[in-house]
């Protein structure tokens, strides 16, 4: 009896000791999961729309998403469709999974009218423009942004004269200037979006040897130059005069990005222009720097039109926000911008 006693308590025990050492795995494997990312990349989408939930909303749990819907919108198969203007409230679920534990998120996404935003900008601001403006779009799905990139002298004639315009940036404050006067600008939306230098643009590999101002009066020499009414002509011949340089000019181009043109194309031996162009262009001109106590910083000013093209005021709003975000710092501090 005594022996059947002790058979059956040593049994009890054993299971004991298993069911603990079994809840404890489960809790020690509890403890090492780790809560998904969830990532809503949409702020706004157009009405009326099916759109690819991968434009929506994205996680690196392997867990099937369950969505639940309200308001102008609703999710089928792997699509959002919205209806009319409004908001969408979007609701993501995930199971636990061996890596990653069980979460929910929601976000309010606008469901808004599909519009273009028009954005005139200097063209040395092209290659920075064109990222920010990709970033912008994929989280403002219902905005499209046309860009028109040019001289800001060129920006000018082509604001007084009519051209459709939301946003403009140029390279410097007397062409704003000349639009906060003429009325097509706002002037209290004018703020200083970046600054720049100037800097020496060489063929690739600079066959040359050019190291200084002085160095472009060589007999031979083939020297590119913005328009003098372009900021970058403006600034060049600032610059010139302070190294106290003088050379023939082998041609004046309308835009920074004319002297890269014609300096990648073979077609000079080198000019000036902004040493963003330079990194810009980097499989095509390299840049020299000039020295400080003879360079300049020039400022960006970007403001909105006075009449708008677009009825979605805050799409502007939106897009020069995101310019002085971290994003648009970023990709400005990349090509070699001065961070105001």
């Amino acid at each position: 009896m005594f022996a059947s006693n002790f058979v059956a308590a040593w049994r009890t025990a054993i299971v004991a000791v298993l069911v603990w050492c079994l809840w404890g795995t489960s809790v020690l494997a509890q403890s090492q999961l780790t809560k998904p990312t969830v990532s809503w990349l949409a702020s706004s989408v157009p009405d009326s729309a099916r759109i690819e939930l991968s434009k929506i909303v994205e996680t690196n749990s392997t867990a099937q998403m369950r969505l639940t819907t309200q308001g102008s919108c609703a999710v089928k198969g792997n699509f959002l469709t919205t209806t009319k203007v409004g908001t969408c409230k979007i609701e993501l679920r995930l199971n636990s999974t061996p890596k990653f534990t069980a979460t929910t998120s929601v976000a309010i996404i606008q469901v808004k009218k599909k519009t273009e935003l028009i954005v005139l900008a200097t063209a040395s601001l092209a290659n920075s423009f064109e990222k920010i403006g990709k970033v912008f779009m994929s989280k403002f799905l219902n905005v499209s942004v046309r860009f028109n990139f040019a001289g800001s002298a060129t920006l000018v004639t082509q604001i007084q004269q009519g051209a459709p315009v939301d946003i403009v940036a140029m390279a410097d404050t007397i062409n704003m200037n000349k639009v906060l006067s003429s009325g097509e600008i706002d002037k209290k939306s004018i703020s200083i979006l970046t600054r720049n230098k100037l800097a020496i643009l060489v063929q690739r590999g600079n066959p040359q040897k050019i190291k200084t101002l002085s160095d472009l009066t060589r007999s031979g020499l083939k020297v590119v130059l913005c328009d003098l009414a372009q900021p970058c002509g403006k600034y060049a011949s600032t610059v010139l005069s302070k190294a106290n340089v003088s050379f023939a000019v082998a041609s004046r181009e309308a835009s920074a990005s004319g002297v890269v043109s014609r300096i990648g194309l073979g077609e000079a031996d080198a000019g000036i222009a902004y040493f963003t162009d330079g990194l810009v262009a980097g499989d095509k001109v390299d840049a020299v720097k000039i020295a400080d106590n003879l360079n300049l910083i020039a400022e960006y000013p970007i403001g909105v039109a006075t009449k708008p093209k677009t009825k979605d005021k805050s799409a502007i709003v939106a897009f020069i926000a995101m310019t002085k975000s971290s994003v648009g710092r970023k990709v400005l501090a990349e090509n070699g911008f001065i961070l105001p």
